[in-house]
């Protein structure tokens, strides 16, 4: 394989590696959302349960605390789903930067030659 063919064929194969990896993380941030929902039916569910033999406040406090975590859970999950988005983006532009270099390294040595 010349130079010039496989240059282009890496280069697409990260570029497909890019492409499916934000499909994955996609996913992940799917899943993490629906997991959340689904955390928040139970708290819900357990909360309604419970309600009776709680005080007042007890369930003003319960409610508060599922705010602020359910909070911290989504914020996570969207910085995790960003930065695993940089961490991608940055592996592809940094190889590919890399395999244009060392072709143009090898084509300079095969004309410095010549």
């Amino acid at each position: 394989m010349k130079t010039p063919e496989f240059s282009s064929a890496a280069t697409d194969l990260l570029e497909t590696f890019g492409s499916t990896a934000k499909n994955v993380i996609a996913a992940y941030l799917e899943g993490g959302e629906r997991l959340g929902h689904l955390a928040s039916q139970r708290w819900h569910a357990a909360l309604k349960q419970a309600s009776p033999q709680l005080t007042p406040e007890t369930r003003k406090n319960a409610a508060h605390a599922k705010h602020v975590f359910g909070g911290y859970y989504a914020r996570g999950l969207q910085m995790s789903a960003s930065g695993a988005v940089v961490a991608v983006d940055t592996f592809v532009q940094a190889t590919t930067a890399a395999i244009e270099k060392a072709a143009a390294f090898k084509q300079n040595v095969a004309q410095k030659a010549a």
